[in-house]
């Protein structure tokens, strides 16, 4: 599905308001250009002017938004704070890390002079974490994301 379906609502009422829209470049959210700041918006600062990059994104494909469960979000709370990276190896376990890890041929590997340690034995979802990953997420990227009661 592409933004221009998933947003066709909005896209639509803004057009009759005759009015030009931005997406809000922190949470995603559509808004009049007149209602928001130009720092704010996902098209500021591009090669090309505002018209195009609406444009091209709204012909590119609509990407769900992460969120976090409650209990992913309170067992972020609950890791000291030298703990940096969340991965999840091919066989589906999860693994924290102090610094940087490295993707091999099936897991992930940290350089430092630490070893990885296994999550396997806590109740976790976190299913935006994959394997299918090229970089491993940053705990505090986490943190920030929207907080839900349960995942779907």
């Amino acid at each position: 599905m592409k933004n221009k379906e998933k947003y066709a609502e909005c896209v639509l009422t803004f057009a009759c308001d005759e009015s030009g829209f931005g997406v809000y470049e922190k949470t995603g959210e559509m808004e009049r250009c007149m209602e928001m700041h130009c720092t704010e918006c996902l098209f500021y600062g591009k090669k090309e002017t505002c018209h195009t990059s609406r444009r091209k994104w709204l012909e590119s494909e609509y990407i769900e938004k992460p969120v976090i469960s409650k209990r992913d979000r309170a067992f972020l709370e609950y890791l000291g704070t030298g703990i940096n990276y969340i991965t999840r190896d091919m066989d589906g376990g999860l693994f924290i890390y102090i610094s940087k890890p490295h993707k091999l041929i099936d897991c992930w590997e940290s350089s430092g002079c630490e070893s990885d340690k296994s999550l396997k034995f806590f109740k976790l979802d976190f299913p935006m974490v994959k394997w299918s990953d090229d970089e491993p997420w940053l705990i505090e990227d986490l943190k920030q994301l929207e907080v839900v009661d349960n995942y779907e």
